[in-house]
């Protein structure tokens, strides 16, 4: 059709542009002229309408030479077809007369014969983004301004370190301890003052020799072995008590050594460095205390616990623990209290109580303490002890023992933590929520403060747990554990209350808004794909909210209601929210009365079959059937589908009703053959409980010989979702239909991201197309080119290809014109009783001969 003026061609932009963009988006036509502009361009152009824009040219708003760049512009993409891509402009602002940039992109305008009549084009605003580089390039210069004032700096450094050079050598000469550094070959390269008078030699005559040139040869050849080997394995030598020769006396002297190995810039080690300092006297000191406390050792050596005392003060006086088994050093004990130790903690109200006993100075026990270890472990001690007194009965102290009392402790808290956590997820149970939510509800009503509950229950949890297997579904509660903690602040709380339902519990919530955002965030959390055993598996989250102290001011009522709003949630579709109000309540009661009477409709009849013609595309005949269950209530009316299917789902009542919907359309396609009517392929849709029902092939089987039908006349449809959340097990059950002679369908196919790789996998026959897909063809280009690929793709796996929901004569034609081999909707007939079907059947005719 030929654009006439751009009031004829402005639908168009709209539904291709987006009026309300941010972004400059305009079009013209080959003389440059606008033909739409959006508002957001309107304003950049200082004007009120975008209709003050149209038929005008660039010259009206911009200098010559720039209007002339655009027209040059738009003719070059005219005259190519080829687009013009992210060129960088940079326009000032009509209303602030600032300069702005924008990066634009204009594509040649098309008619619907493919005849270039203008350009679109978009330009959008990348100001900030160059005021980055710009500010990126100032701070690369200031870098190099600071980095060569920096070397400056480092060359006066250079020089202050030589004069410390000096100094720290005047001190090193001057310490009483030996230090010294060797190369490789434990060849002296510096020694002090204490270490060369020690060896009778000068700073100047150590340099090049080794400890041969001074020392007994086997004891030369110990130090000598000993830095080899810190040399090759790079670790230092800490801490030795080493004897030393003192080559003036003749005298065996004891050195407390420590040795580092010495690095290059590059990392190789060239040497090491040493220091020794003389620990003769304490050695002397040490083996008399060590013969004085033999005795005491012998008798402590053999038992787990440890021996202290303290003085009147009840400071720690002397404290002997043979087996190291209290974590301490005798230096961090003594004279220190209890309290004083360090990393220690009493335990509980047993402090009071210990405090009052050694007051009226009697005997205490189990005095339990808390200890963080060097190793970041918690670990737990007891102590009992004595008072003791003098000759004439004054009080002088304690003395007792102690014990490492950890794995009893340990033991006592993996009993309670099993008692108050779920033992899957390592969430608080139902046990330990009531006893947070009963002290969060008496500080939120003591400090007037409002809280809320959330119930979360996951959607088609059971279909995966039920499919996959239950280490799948203990996966997958894992991971959503994890995700709903991570959405939670510190002082919230998340329990798992058993199966797929979780409970949070928010605290100090100022209005219902901020629960919403959590709500939200606890969806998005669930919608999140898992990967099990190589499949993605989704669920969804269908969450019911009550607040405190609106809704309900007690534990027991606020789970009551929170779980009425999270089956409101359910009701509504799922993977949403629903706060608490009584009308839901209300809404509920009516929702238990629908899933009670759905239960008696089977046994009353109440369920009826319409039925929907498919159209041959390439003969305008019928092409077959769909079968679509009904339900008459006497008292509800016509109940629609989208209220009791899913109702039947979720309670598995939609097993039975898809068995008698199959038994009666078979039925009803042999009824229709007796009276004269032509066979016709009848299609029957299978839920996700149904197809992956054990008794699914027996129960198609039982329905074909009762009936009489013919294997091929029959097709069953399934979802793409379906067959992809377990591939392999679907492949199974489609096979074992197939055998039956039973055609296949995928319907709603486009929505599920499969590919023709994963498609051609299973054993199907047809493809129909989402009716999301047909709704804006031909309008809507990209739904054009998902159609014609889905046609494409059953072309080539030789499928036959069925579009849903076509509703008008230009969609039909556009599909009849890219080889769709049937349609089925509106357009061509409405679902229908079986007595108006079969007239539909003896009347309608096939395409006229063209």
């Amino acid at each position: 059709m030929p654009i006439k003026d751009s009031a004829h061609l402005e639908p168009l932009l709209l539904r291709t542009l987006g009026e309300h963009t941010l972004d400059l988006i305009y079009a013209k036509d080959r003389e440059g002229r606008f033909l739409f502009v959006n508002a957001a361009l309107a304003r950049a152009f200082g004007v009120q309408s975008s209709r003050e824009v149209l038929g005008k040219w660039d010259f009206d708003y911009h200098p010559e030479e720039m209007a002339r760049g655009y027209y040059e512009d738009d003719q070059n993409v005219i005259r190519s077809g080829q687009p013009l891509i992210d060129r960088e402009e940079r326009l000032n602002d009509a209303a602030t007369g600032r300069p702005r940039w924008y990066s634009t992109t204009k594509v040649p305008l098309e008619d619907e014969n493919g005849k270039v009549i203008g350009v679109i084009g978009i330009s959008r605003d990348i100001t900030t983004t160059k005021e980055a580089e710009f500010e990126a390039r100032r701070l690369n210069a200031e870098l190099e301004q600071r980095v060569n004032e920096r070397t400056e700096e480092l060359k006066k450094l250079a020089e202050t370190l030589e004069k410390e050079r000096h100094l720290m050598r005047t001190l090193i000469d001057s310490m009483p301890d030996n230090i010294y550094a060797k190369d490789d070959q434990s060849r002296f390269l510096l020694a002090n003052r204490a270490v060369t008078d020690s060896m009778g030699t000068s700073q100047a005559e150590i340099l090049g020799t080794s400890d041969f040139n001074y020392f007994p040869e086997d004891l030369a050849q110990q130090y000598f072995d000993d830095e080899q080997q810190l040399l090759r394995s790079g670790k230092p030598l800490l801490d030795r008590e080493e004897p030393s020769v003192n080559t003036e006396t003749g005298k065996t002297r004891w050195l407390l050594t420590s040795k580092v190995p010495v690095r290059n810039d590059a990392g190789q080690i060239v040497g090491l460095v040493g220091i020794g300092r003389d620990i003769s006297k304490r050695r002397e000191v040490e083996r008399a205390l060590r013969r004085s406390e033999e005795r005491f050792r012998s008798l402590t050596e053999l038992s787990s616990d440890w021996y202290w005392e303290q003085d009147e003060q009840l400071r720690f006086i002397d404290f002997t623990d043979a087996n190291a088994r209290s974590g301490f050093q005798k230096s961090d004990v003594l004279d220190k209290t209890v309290q004083e130790l360090p990393g220690t903690e009493p335990l509980g109200h047993a402090w009071l109580e210990h405090q009052s006993l050694t007051a009226r100075r009697e005997p205490f026990r189990d005095l339990e303490l808390r200890r963080l270890a060097s190793n970041g472990e918690t670990v737990y001690l007891s102590l009992s002890g004595l008072p003791m007194y003098d000759d004439l009965g004054h009080f002088q102290g304690y003395r007792g023992i102690g014990q490492d009392i950890t794995e009893r402790k340990r033991s006592e808290e993996h009993v309670h933590y099993l008692a108050t956590h779920d033992s899957l997820t390592g969430l608080p149970n139902r046990f330990m929520f009531s006893e947070i939510l009963n002290i969060a509800i008496e500080s939120a009503r003591r400090y007037q403060r409002k809280l809320a509950v959330l119930f979360v229950d996951l959607d088609r949890f059971k279909t995966i747990n039920d499919t996959l297997g239950h280490d799948a579904g203990d996966t997958l509660l894992k991971a959503l554990a994890h995700r709903f903690t991570d959405c939670l602040r510190s002082s919230d709380t998340v329990a798992r209350l058993g199966g797929d339902e979780f409970v949070i519990l928010l605290q100090e919530v100022e209005t219902p808004d901020k629960v919403s955002n959590v709500a939200q965030k606890l969806i998005s959390a669930a919608v999140r794909p898992v990967t099990i055993l190589g499949q993605e598996c989704r669920v969804t989250a269908s969450i019911g909210i009550c607040m405190y102290p609106t809704d309900a001011d007690d534990e027991q009522t606020l789970m009551k209601n929170a779980d009425i709003a999270m089956y409101r949630a359910k009701a509504e579709g799922k993977n949403t929210y629903q706060f608490y109000s009584p009308d839901i309540q209300e809404r509920s009661l009516e929702r238990l009365m629908l899933e009670n009477n759905l239960r008696l409709a089977l046994e009353r009849n109440q369920f009826f079959l319409h039925y929907q013609a498919k159209r041959n595309l390439k003969s305008g005949e019928i092409a077959g059937v769909e079968a679509l269950v009904r339900w008459q209530h006497p008292d509800l009316g016509i109940v629609s589908p989208a209220q009791f299917i899913p109702l039947a789902e979720e309670t598995g009542l939609i097993v039975i009703i898809g068995r008698w919907v199959l038994k009666t359309a078979c039925e009803q396609n042999m009824a229709w053959q007796e009276e004269g009517l032509p066979p016709i392929c009848m299609a029957v849709n299978l839920s996700a409980r149904q197809f992956f029902d054990e008794h699914l092939v027996e129960d198609i089987a039982t329905a074909l010989n009762e009936s009489g039908m013919k294997p091929e006349l029959l097709e069953l449809e399934i979802t793409e979702g379906m067959v992809m959340q377990d591939a392999e097990r679907a492949i199974r059950i489609l096979t074992a239909i197939k055998a039956l002679g039973v055609r296949l369908a995928i319907d709603d196919f486009g929505v599920g991201y499969s590919s023709l790789a994963q498609i051609k996998r299973f054993p199907i026959d047809t493809l129909k197309v989402d009716r999301s897909f047909i709704r804006d063809i031909p309008a809507d280009r990209e739904d054009q080119a998902i159609t014609q690929a889905i046609i494409a793709m059953g072309r080539t796996l030789s499928l036959t290809v069925v579009a849903e929901g076509v509703e008008t004569v230009e969609q039909e034609t556009f599909l009849r014109d890219h080889s769709c081999d049937q349609s089925q909707g509106f357009y061509f007939s409405r679902p229908v009783g079986p007595g108006e079907f079969a007239t539909l059947m003896r009347d309608k005719k096939p395409y006229p001969e063209r």
